[in-house]
């Protein structure tokens, strides 16, 4: 009897254990289920309207861009982009003192003249003389006559000082009228001169002559005459008709 209770304990924890790892594993597949129903189904971006219009504002933003960097492209084959060590600016040449062979100033830099037809550079204009700018004049170097060094901090010419001061002044043109100019000022010069905008007024009218007033009785209308002036110019007619005159004093014929 013992030898049973025995046995019987032994296969008990044996049985259970199996049971319970039978209903562990039955289980984990029913909750790997349920995870997989839960789970959110991932949106296609071709079905969803947010999604067309993020993909068709990127196209055109990808295109706008496009557009900017050929035209770019094209307006940089059109444009000088970057100055060359060898190219220098107006403003470092004007204002740069101009010195001799021998070192003297000879004067300022004041003005360039360009070949209109060439764009090459042709003189530089130097004030030459004078206190502070009084009793300058200026005088034309040949631009090849210039040697430039240090990006125009340094200017030397072939003159000397004294050549210089007794070099002509050069003599500047002034700027041609442009076709806007020159028809505002022909328009101009007609309504001052009147006789200029009417060429028969002046050739033979004065239009500073006063008119000259009618004569009586010349181009006037009927009932330009007042109604007394009508009755004395009937009177007038009938004394010239009968010999009398109306204005006489009246005579009495005697009995």
């Amino acid at each position: 009897m013992r030898n049973i209770l025995m046995t019987t304990a032994l296969v008990l924890p044996i049985g259970f254990g199996a049971a319970y790892a039978q209903d562990s594993m039955a289980t984990e597949p029913a909750a790997e289920d349920t995870m997989t129903q839960t789970e959110p189904m991932a949106t296609d971006p071709a079905n969803d309207p947010a999604g067309e219009d993020a993909m068709a504002a990127d196209a055109e933003a990808d295109a706008a861009a496009a557009e900017q960097e050929a035209a770019a492209a094209e307006a940089a084959e059109m444009v000088e982009v970057e100055q060359a060590q060898n190219e220098l600016r107006l403003d470092w040449i004007t204002g740069t003192n101009v010195t001799s062979p021998e070192g003297d100033d000879i004067g300022e830099i004041n003005d360039l003249i360009i070949d209109g037809d060439t764009g090459e550079m042709k003189a530089a204009i130097i004030g030459v003389g004078g206190f502070l700018g009084i009793g300058e004049k200026q005088i034309a170097l040949p631009w090849t006559d210039l040697t430039v060094n240090s990006d125009a901090q340094e200017i030397t010419a072939t003159l000397t000082q004294e050549q210089a001061d007794a070099a002509p002044e050069y003599v500047f043109r002034d700027q041609a009228a442009t076709e806007a100019e020159t028809t505002d000022a022909m328009s101009g010069d007609e309504a001052a001169d009147p006789m200029a905008a009417d060429p028969m007024a002046a050739e033979g009218e004065d239009p500073m002559a006063e008119p000259t007033a009618p004569m009586d009785g010349e181009n006037m209308e009927p009932g330009d005459m007042e109604a007394g002036d009508t009755e004395a110019n009937m009177e007038e007619a009938e004394s010239d008709m009968t010999g009398n005159d109306p204005n006489a004093p009246e005579t009495t014929p005697a009995n």
